[in-house]
């Protein structure tokens, strides 16, 4: 287990945070899902999304607005490597659970934060969602030329990608240093970080790459005689002239990067089912793929897919030769509750008291 011995607090809800500290899970991190009574709003929100954002986790509830319930907090930060919370900025200091008030009985914790527009600036105290973070980042200019809305939130995404690398990171650090750290993780800063390539593009010459932007032929998506979609992606000549080949057209070996290209190619497409493509492309190899439905990839990858509990869920992407990932279903609201604060040191009575307070709650009447 790459992660083993490392405990993780996660106090985040919805997709970012919980993303993030999956991954470590998934590496051997002991995760401990700190939710309020409530619960994720993701539980409700979409349960599948949950399922599949929360494996290998255990969950305890406390409600962190008591005085009962920040010492259990305390008390499990003071044992902790990791925690990961999603609060608007200042929320966590208020109750006396920020990094300044945390790392004073741990010094060694990586405590990091995942918001929309980070701790400082202008923006901090806004609200706001993936599709606002992919708008004001420029994500859904450089995706179509008219905005479109993702079917992947990709400033969610790569905010935990950010968050899970950051965290690793650290961890490293802190196996030289003996110090802990604070990471500020920012949804729209991630989205940002994500087309960084067509900043610098335009910054340097003023204008997009229209190669990755659709504009042009030899890298596009296209409909088949049968409706059905598939990709080409031939950017090196040597696939360019596969494809020309394959089609019998080296007239347009020159037009690579023509983007008056586009009609002709789209009628050359219309010609051919996309099984006939799929031939084709096996045959003179230039970078053409079908354009795939969920259905048909829990059909056809199931190499790269697991059963947890009674969902279909994708592994871990990394393999490792020292290393495989075991994978576990996701929590119920508090199911380890009493266990978590039995190993804490809470006698059974301290617990019902607790309970009877509502400090916390363990999944049971």
């Amino acid at each position: 287990m790459l992660l083993k011995g490392i405990k993780v607090l996660d106090l985040s809800s919805l997709l970012p945070g919980p993303l993030c500290s999956m991954m470590l899970a998934d590496l051997g991190a002991e995760v401990i899902k700190i939710e309020s009574p409530k619960g994720d709003m993701m539980r409700t929100f979409e349960n599948s999304f949950f399922k599949a954002l929360n494996r290998n986790k255990k969950s305890i509830v406390i409600d962190l607005k008591t005085s009962e319930g920040k010492q259990i907090f305390k008390r499990l930060a003071k044992n902790a490597d990791v925690i990961i919370e999603g609060f608007r900025p200042g929320k966590l200091g208020s109750l006396g659970l920020g990094y300044n008030e945390i790392r004073k009985i741990n010094p060694k914790i990586i405590y990091c934060s995942i918001t929309g527009y980070g701790q400082k600036g202008k923006n901090k105290d806004k609200a706001g969602h993936d599709l606002n973070y992919s708008a004001l980042s420029g994500m859904l200019h450089v995706i179509s030329e008219k905005p479109i809305v993702p079917g992947v939130q990709i400033a969610d995404v790569s905010s935990a990608f950010i968050a899970a690398f950051s965290i690793a990171s650290s961890l490293l650090q802190r196996e030289r240093t003996d110090k802990g750290n604070y990471i500020d993780v920012s949804m729209f800063r991630s989205s940002l970080f994500a087309i960084g390539m067509h900043i610098s593009k335009y910054s340097s010459a003023g204008e997009f790459n229209k190669i990755l932007k659709g504009d042009i032929g030899c890298y596009n998506v296209y409909e088949a005689k049968d409706g059905k979609y598939l990709s080409l992606g031939a950017i090196e000549h040597k696939f360019w002239k596969s494809f020309c080949e394959c089609i019998g057209r080296n007239d347009l070996l020159d037009r690579q990067f023509d983007s008056s290209l586009l009609p002709e190619l789209r009628r050359i497409f219309k010609g051919k089912t996309l099984s006939e493509w799929n031939s084709l492309n096996r045959k003179f190899d230039f970078c053409c793929e079908p354009v795939k439905s969920v259905p048909e990839i829990i059909e056809e990858c199931k190499d790269h897919i697991v059963a947890v509990g009674q969902a279909q869920q994708i592994r871990f992407p990394a393999i490792f030769s020292s290393f495989e990932a075991k994978y576990r279903k996701y929590p119920k609201l508090g199911e380890d509750t009493f266990q978590i604060l039995k190993m804490l040191g809470y006698s059974k009575g301290e617990i019902s008291r607790l309970k009877s307070k509502k400090a916390i709650y363990d999944g049971k009447p």
